[in-house]
């Protein structure tokens, strides 16, 4: 009795190639970080600010431990996040586009949600606990537009991470695995944050950038004398320029000076939250009114 020939088995190459890809991703991502709500507006369905633990990959290289809890006002928020400014990277070997206009990080809504909710999270904060954030919005061509990102305090300074900004997403597992893990970037074209008035862009944040993924963006802001209103030095541009390796200086948002009376309405909240000491607030009241 003649054998049976038993026809070939075709492979198809693309399935081999994405069987690896897929389970380097999966090893790359590990387990969700552990999370905790903050507060009843903190989790919505198309926006959250949440607690998360700090893991391996999300621990910057310049802090071990964050100073938190960390007490500021929301109408404080409101006055940090008014001053945030992105630009679009410059993108293109062959024919280079460049970069896109500076615009308000954020919308006058999203500002209204942040600015109450990153006041209650970060108040609630603990040393080995970010602060995350994650904004979505559809579009009109269907899609879904998503920006996440998160933020810690390091003694003086305030530093708020953008790893995703209006991220068009077409498939929910995507838009899922990004509000599972809003310090991770995906891949693809992005946005950069603008260094203004008492911003400096941090390029080393410390970050593991993985195959599917690069560094985020960061900004440290000294948020005293931001809210202060104080003027910036002059080399705080010159080196967030240096910073950047930019053969041009970068476009930096000047904002307008408080007044007298503002300066010390914002002194004197600063003393309450009990984030100048009295003799600092002392100090500072003194210098704010030496320039009247």
């Amino acid at each position: 009795m003649a054998t049976a020939r038993r026809a070939p088995v075709r492979v198809n190459p693309h399935k081999m190639l994405i069987v690896p890809l897929l389970l380097v991703a999966a090893v790359s991502l590990g387990t969700a970080p552990a999370t905790r709500v903050a507060c009843g507006l903190c989790e919505q369905a198309d926006r959250f600010v949440r607690l998360q633990t700090v893991t391996t990959d999300s621990r910057p290289v310049n802090s071990q431990r964050f100073t938190h809890p960390f007490a500021l006002s929301a109408e404080d928020w409101k006055s940090i996040l008014t001053e945030l400014h992105v630009q679009h990277q410059a993108e293109g070997l062959l024919l280079p586009v460049p970069p896109g206009p500076v615009v308000p990080a954020f919308t006058e809504e999203e500002v209204s949600y942040l600015s109450v909710t990153l006041s209650k999270a970060f108040a609630q904060a603990q040393p080995n606990e970010w602060v995350v954030f994650g904004l979505s919005r559809a579009t009109s061509q269907g899609l879904t537009e998503v920006t996440t990102g998160g933020g810690y305090v390091d003694g003086s300074l305030l530093h708020i991470v953008l790893a995703n900004y209006r991220k068009a997403v077409s498939m929910p597992g995507t838009r899922q695995l990004l509000w599972e893990r809003p310090l991770r970037p995906d891949a693809g074209s992005a946005y950069d944050l603008v260094a203004g008035n008492h911003q400096t862009i941090v390029r080393d944040a410390g970050f593991v950038a993985g195959l599917l993924s690069s560094a985020p963006s960061e900004l440290a802001i000294a948020y005293q004398a931001l809210l202060l209103g104080e003027p910036a030095a002059a080399s705080e541009t010159e080196k967030s320029s240096a910073a950047n390796q930019l053969p041009i200086r970068p476009p930096t948002i000047i904002a307008p000076p408080l007044s007298i009376e503002d300066r010390l309405q914002v002194l004197k909240r600063l003393q309450a939250q009990g984030l100048i000491t009295e003799e600092e607030y002392r100090a500072k009241k003194q210098q704010v009114l030496d320039q009247f």
